[in-house]
């Protein structure tokens, strides 16, 4: 059986943080933004989290070799990286070079490489399933099976055991689990049928996404 920890302590340049900011490892900090005179009370995101999304995206912007990241939302069991959700943000956009999740990321806060505080975005969604505020779409049940599998209560956001945050930086001909060389679609596909084979009761990616 292929061993997903070590495979991913493998990976260069890696790094594995709280995603969350937390009182106690477990109640999460929130924060309110103003959104067309709206208020929205949002998850906080761990400083170490968005700090190693900042230095993984800026130090590889410029590679020619690199493709993206791949990110895995998690806990820790020992030192056993259990994932529950699996991801990738790519350095290409559909119209531009760099996409626009991953542009400007220090002030990128709506979208922050997927996990942006905006509706459509991982934080954005997360938060509107839990605290139920207004916007153009109402929450999704992606965001509410999230809520209902990390948090033991809403308001305050206490979450039933710490959230851990994976995030690699992807190169052209890396290799994937197989042992073969993968793109950065390749290699997120991989993980996410091996996680599914191995903690499919939990794993949170429905369908393959």
């Amino acid at each position: 059986m292929i061993d997903l920890t070590s495979w991913f302590r493998s990976n260069s340049g890696h790094s594995l943080t709280p995603l969350f900011e937390t009182i106690d490892g477990l109640q999460v900090e929130t924060k309110i933004k103003t959104v067309k005179d709206k208020e929205r009370r949002l998850l906080k995101r761990s400083k170490l989290m968005e700090n190693a999304v900042i230095e993984t995206i800026e130090s590889n912007l410029s590679d020619p070799q690199w493709e993206g990241i791949i990110y895995v939302m998690g806990r820790e069991k020992g030192a056993d990286i259990i994932p529950l959700y699996i991801g990738k943000a790519d350095k290409k956009g559909i119209k531009h070079d760099i996409s626009a999740n991953i542009r400007n990321i220090r002030r990128n806060q709506h979208m922050f490489a997927r996990w942006g505080d905006g509706l459509a975005y991982h934080i954005g969604d997360l938060s509107q399933a839990l605290f139920g505020f207004g916007g153009y779409q109402k929450p999704q049940q992606k965001y509410k099976r999230w809520a209902e599998a990390l948090f033991q209560s809403y308001d305050p956001p206490i979450l039933k055991s710490p959230i851990c945050f994976y995030i690699t930086p992807w190169f052209e001909g890396q290799l994937g689990l197989s042992g073969l060389p993968c793109s950065l679609p390749a290699v997120e596909k991989e993980i996410i049928a091996i996680a599914s084979a191995q903690f499919g009761e939990t794993l949170l990616n429905k369908d393959g996404i």
